[in-house]
This record gives C-alpha cells, sequence and structure tokens, in this order.
C-alpha cells in the first residue's frame, strides 16, 4: 500500500467522488473501471495510467449529466402534477405510470 494513504491522504477525485455522493458501482458502470480498483486508484494503492483516468473524468461527467437529465425530468412530471399531489389515486395508477 501506498504510503501516503497511512498519512490520511486520497486523491481529490475521492473526495469529489463523495461530495457528490457519486458511488463506486455508478462509477463503474460507466467508466467500465472495476470497483476494486477504482477504490485502490482512489487510495492511491495502484499507479493509474493516463488512459484510466479520462475514463473516470469522464464517468464523473456522465453520470452527473444522467443525474441532471433525471432532475429536469422529474421537475417537469411535478409541474403537471403540482395542483393535483394531494388528490386521491389508485395505487395500480401509480404502476402504470412508471
Amino acid at each position: 500500500m501506498n504510503e501516503d494513504y497511512y498519512n490520511g491522504q486520497v486523491l481529490r477525485f475521492r473526495a469529489f467522488r463523495m461530495k457528490c455522493r457519486i458511488s463506486l458501482a455508478e462509477l463503474s458502470q460507466a467508466s467500465g473501471v472495476s470497483i476494486q480498483r477504482i477504490s485502490k486508484i482512489e487510495l492511491m494503492d495502484c499507479p493509474v495510467t493516463p488512459y484510466v483516468v479520462e475514463l473516470l473524468t469522464r464517468a464523473i461527467k456522465i453520470v452527473l449529466l444522467r443525474r441532471s437529465a433525471a432532475a429536469a425530468l422529474n421537475v417537469a412530471k411535478y409541474r403537471e402534477q403540482m395542483g393535483h399531489l394531494f388528490e386521491p389515486v389508485s395505487e395500480w395508477e401509480m404502476i402504470a405510470d412508471e
């Protein structure tokens, strides 16, 4: 293990990922890099190549853009429903909307 980890240091990448609440699983799915390898990279326990840096950097952007698009869609759905949120609805109708 890299000596820097024992000094309480990790990559800024990890801190940013955690602040954005991006899971290792999300990042792995978006990058194609295994969860174990991402974790080791973040803890500076394994070397990182420029190619992997590019994959992980792009993956964070992808995750954030996906979340942004999902949030925009949810805001649009909210606007459609905001005047009806406290009206009764069948559970079956709610399931069908998903």
